[in-house]
């Protein structure tokens, strides 16, 4: 039997007393997660003087310059597009493309700092109560950047499959009420509306302690990769081994992280409350720190457009930069509580072999990275 108390004060004292980690663990807090309308399209209207009200009713623009501009080029360049979609069909699957990929190239920057993080706290912990030296953010780095990483982010896609399955099933189950309501039977309706709600709450009820057992199986998985350079299938069978063999100590090491992750869920929510002073300060930095890259991304636009568009660009590339100054208090918080929970099933696996935990034997050194 493990000493859990052990593990958790040694957890507490690597947080606290190696504080490069607080880097990794800010980028894993990071990458962790109208009007009516009548027939001829919306009621509001962009169109009209500059005069009256300056407010903002229909037929009117803004008193302020720069608002009336962007409401007359939103009314030339955006309106269209919802009015008539037919007629920019085009232009429509340009930003739609656009949208994705930028969205896959943030989901891909995401991913390699997500894993090479993970990778690399794992192997710190792992070294730092080896051998008790301590290394820098570059040195950890290296320790992440890896096929270590590449392996844990593919542990994790397999992980993820039966999520994309209950999303599908969810898919299926709107689907057979979609058509059982459509065919005017009432029973037929009420009935299959019955079925879906049903089976969406048994799915859901599965989906959760499913996830959960693969949560505590991930955190084998991943370190039996990262730790012994195990390829991706020996990682799934030597983690699952271990998890085999202490069960028990693992559920209740689960349990005990649970009750963790409650109490800090409650202590973030008021400290939500308590650090809004902070905020404000935090919020009047990332207005300075944002200015540089949203003037230099207005300042390029400006080169190939003119208007409200280079200015909606250089807010755009703005904004992420506020967002990440403004959050950097709840980034922290947040990766101290990710630092501390990897230190504690690091320290937990290390328990689990040194006690035998039937891992075989080692992949020799030589073909460690």
């Amino acid at each position: 039997m493990i000493d859990y108390g052990r593990i958790l004060k040694r957890a507490w004292h690597i947080l606290w007393n190696y504080k490069v980690l607080w880097i990794f663990g800010i980028l894993l807090a990071l990458t962790a997660g109208g009007g009516g309308r009548g027939n001829s399209g919306p009621s509001f209207q962009f169109s009209g003087h500059p005069g009256g009200n300056g407010g903002f009713g229909p037929g009117t623009y803004p008193r302020w310059p720069f608002l009336r501009e962007f409401g007359a080029w939103a009314e030339k360049n955006i309106l269209p597009l919802f009015v008539h979609p037919e007629q920019h069909v085009a232009t429509l699957i340009w930003i739609g493309a656009a949208i994705l990929l930028l969205i896959i190239v943030t989901g891909v920057i995401f991913a390699i700092l997500r894993y090479v993080s993970e990778a690399a706290v794992i192997r710190m912990v792992d070294e730092y109560e080896q051998t008790g030296t301590k290394v820098g953010f570059k040195q950890g780095w290296k320790l992440g950047w890896s096929r270590r990483a590449f392996r844990m982010w593919v542990i994790g896609l397999v992980i993820s499959l039966p999520a994309i399955l209950f999303i599908a099933l969810l898919i299926g189950l709107g689907v057979l009420f979609f058509k059982s309501s459509e065919g005017g039977n009432t029973s037929l309706a009420v009935g299959g509306m019955i079925t879906a709600i049903g089976c969406t709450f048994l799915f859901l009820f599965a989906f959760i302690i499913l996830m959960a057992f693969l949560g505590l199986l991930r955190q084998f998985f991943m370190r039996v990769a990262a730790l012994e350079n195990a390829p991706v299938g020996e990682s799934f069978r030597r983690g699952w081994q271990m998890f085999k063999s202490n069960w028990k100590s693992a559920a209740l090491m689960w349990l005990i992280m649970l009750g963790i992750g409650i109490g800090y869920a409650i202590a973030g929510f008021i400290l939500l409350i308590i650090l809004i002073p902070v905020f404000i300060l935090t919020g009047l930095a990332g207005l300075i720190v944002a200015a540089i890259p949203g003037l230099i991304a207005f300042g390029i636009a400006s080169l190939f457009t003119s208007g409200p568009l280079a200015w909606i660009i250089g807010i755009l590339a703005a904004l992420p930069f506020f967002f990440l100054v403004l959050g950097l208090p709840l980034l922290l918080i947040g990766g101290w509580m990710h630092i501390f929970q990897s230190s504690v099933w690091t320290l937990t696996y290390r328990e689990f072999k040194a006690l035998g935990a039937n891992l075989p034997e080692e992949i020799p050194a030589a073909a460690s990275q």
